[in-house]
């Protein structure tokens, strides 16, 4: 998936990536904010690789003039569909790219594998991911100890994205 004008490109996660992704999800910056905070080891991420094989779940690497800056995923649970990403390249994170890369994320969920419900889980102390979610529509549904939960439903997906869109169109001027 590419978002043309943009050079941002969601590439299929592919075995040659696994090392990558298992460094940025060791460092401290991206695994402050884990659900699961724990070490991962080689061997966990090879068996975690391989399972990836018998599930509908997808992950992406994110990638802006082909270097790769991070991470984005679905991982479908019956009818439910829950949502994360990260990016590795701290350079990004307070700038469009993160609307760029989600709205191409979005609209490949809502528009090509047409689901109509998105869900996420955002740790407590993450306020920028916070606001960044409730700023594409999302809801908050549900706390949890350590994370709140967060619903997007398709109608305010669209609310969103007129917008979003609108910022982006007018960045590429």
């Amino acid at each position: 998936m590419t978002l043309k004008g943009f050079d941002i490109a969601l590439t299929p996660l592919e075995h040659k990536d696994i090392e990558t992704v298992r460094f940025w999800r060791n460092s401290d910056e991206v695994k402050r904010y884990a659900l699961d905070q724990s070490h991962i080891t080689q061997e966990q991420q090879e068996a975690w690789f391989a399972s990836l094989a018998k599930k509908e779940d997808e992950y992406f690497v994110i990638r802006v003039k082909e270097k790769p800056i991070g991470l984005i995923w679905f991982n479908k649970r019956g009818e439910s569909v829950e949502t994360g990403f990260y990016l590795y390249d701290a350079s990004k994170q307070n700038s469009l790219v993160p609307y760029k890369i989600v709205t191409l994320f979005h609209d490949y969920l809502f528009n090509e594998k047409d689901y109509r419900i998105l869900r996420c889980k955002i740790m407590h102390d993450n306020p920028r991911a916070i606001r960044f979610n409730l700023s594409l529509g999302y809801k908050e549904k549900e706390e949890h100890e350590l994370y709140k939960s967060y619903e997007l439903a398709y109608e305010d997906y669209k609310r969103a994205d007129a917008k979003i869109s609108k910022l982006l169109l007018r960045e590429k001027e």
